[in-house]
């Protein structure tokens, strides 16, 4: 498998990884990698400035449909936001997070030389089916973020594909006005398999309002009514104050 040498500009993140919510656009994604990511993505970004990308890696990366020249980043996202915030730190006023985090990638952006790690080393895939054939074999070890950070079971779950469960947390995460104490517990170890077991009951789905139909999580609430008995839900498991037979 030659690599395949590319610029950090032609690199689009995935609005499709794992790690996160479906992402709108570039921005979106670079937001909600952040946001899931938080002093791992400062911690890589400053290994990144002092050390360059880790030589026994390469960025798995499929050709975009979409945007001419460009490629999607399948594996390599946390390395390729982290170098793009290096490279151009400019996009830190574009983006969302503590005052913390923007002097420590500012300060990491000028140490940055780009000559060092471009052009990035990638390998080509014909389509995101071989794609997920590799990653299956990736995801293990982490280093407070400097390495490779293992999927959580929620991020496995969305690889696989975002059955009612996972779309009903994913409409929590996104629309539930949550806490950033709410979100670590959830980002923790969450128990999926329990909200799954939940929404598989079509008691339960009478009871709040909503149904499945092709493997989709449908209601006929406004959004604001349909999310309470979510929230409510997410936030008990959460918590471990809801007990399941």
């Amino acid at each position: 498998m030659p690599p395949k040498p590319l610029k950090i500009d032609s690199l689009d993140l995935d609005l499709e990884n794992p790690r996160i919510t479906l992402a709108t656009d570039q921005r979106d994604a670079m937001q909600k990698i952040l946001n899931e990511q938080k002093v791992r993505l400062i911690n890589l970004a400053e290994s990144i400035a002092a050390k360059g990308l880790n030589p026994m890696d390469r960025c798995l990366v499929l050709r975009s449909e979409a945007r001419a020249d460009k490629f999607i980043v399948l594996e390599g996202n946390r390395r390729v936001l982290a170098a793009k915030l290096l490279k151009n730190p400019s996009l830190l006023t574009t983006l969302e997070m503590p005052e913390a985090f923007r002097n420590k990638l500012q300060k990491a952006a000028l140490t940055f030389d780009v000559t060092k790690i471009e052009p990035v080393d990638c390998y080509e895939v014909t389509d995101r089916t071989e794609g997920n054939d590799w990653l299956r074999q990736r995801h293990s070890g982490a280093d407070a973020g400097r390495g490779i950070v293992n999927w959580s079971a929620i991020a496995g779950s969305r690889f696989r594909g975002r059955d009612p469960a996972l779309q009903a947390l994913d409409f929590v995460l996104e629309h539930g006005g949550l806490s950033d104490e709410d979100k670590e517990r959830i980002a923790g170890k969450f128990p999926l398999t329990t909200l799954d077991r939940l929404l598989s009951t079509p008691s339960v789905r009478t009871a709040i309002g909503f149904e499945i139909t092709g493997g989709k999580l449908q209601t006929e609430l406004p959004p604001e009514e349909a999310l309470k008995p979510l929230k409510r839900m997410v936030l008990d498991l959460a918590g471990k104050r809801l007990e399941c037979n």
